[in-house]
């Protein structure tokens, strides 16, 4: 296992307004595929980003992967992840990179360890066509504080706020009493939008589902997933 890279960049646009960045290239392995994450706080789509030698591009790849471990460690919603194969045959051996943001123009430069490579084996049908992991009902039980309610409530307003809570977590919309129900309870300060997005995921309705949910990056999830803790 080559050793963990890491960085955080902070840079300041014309506006004085701070992107955070964040990741790590994490391993290589012995076929040339390059395993890390990468977040940008300013972010609402997964990053594209470049990994580069001299200028020369090595691997490129969508860091948009959901990793249970990254949300776990508080990593915003955890769909970060990418693999990244080597274009360029590298020696084995401690080299350095530059993991290149395209959208933004922000480099940091990495160290890493390469192994011995192999010719990478042929992909299976079956591996070609399984579907990326998604985050569970359970992932968010863990930490449901990974989506910021209260702030996605002020921003959507308590009737906006439910139906978008019934379409993420139910697959459905309320029906016009659920909707009076939840929007006013909220309004009236009974529940908090953190407890009725728990009590949600807890519910017995949504244990009789599969227990995949929406990525933050599904056209049609509901709420502001960035910018969080």
């Amino acid at each position: 296992m080559n050793e963990t890279c890491s960085r955080r960049i902070r840079r300041h646009n014309r506006k004085r307004i701070p992107t955070l960045i964040e990741g790590h290239i994490e391993t290589v392995s012995p076929d040339g595929v390059m395993h890390g994450w990468l977040r940008d706080r300013s972010a609402a789509m997964p990053c594209h980003v470049q990994i580069l030698q001299h200028g020369v591009l090595l691997a490129e790849a969508i860091a948009g992967t959901f990793r249970a471990d990254l949300l776990r460690a508080g990593h915003g919603h955890g769909h970060y992840g990418f693999q990244a194969r080597l274009r360029e045959t590298l020696p084995p051996g401690p080299c350095s990179v530059s993991l290149h943001l395209p959208r933004t123009g922000i480099a940091a430069s990495m160290a890493m360890t390469v192994p011995p490579l192999h010719p990478p084996r042929p992909r299976t049908v079956e591996s070609l066509l399984a579907a990326e992991p998604g985050w569970t009902t359970a992932d968010l039980l863990e930490r449901p504080a990974c989506l910021d309610m209260a702030a996605n409530l002020a921003a959507m307003g308590e009737a906006r706020f439910v139906d978008g809570l019934f379409r993420f977590v139910l697959g459905r919309w309320p029906s016009g009493a659920e909707s009076r129900l939840h929007a006013g309870s909220l309004r009236a300060g009974r529940v908090t939008p953190h407890a009725l997005f728990v009590d949600m995921l807890s519910s017995r309705e949504r244990a009789d589902m599969a227990p995949a949910l929406a990525s933050p990056y599904d056209p049609d999830f509901p709420f502001s997933a960035e910018g969080v803790p």
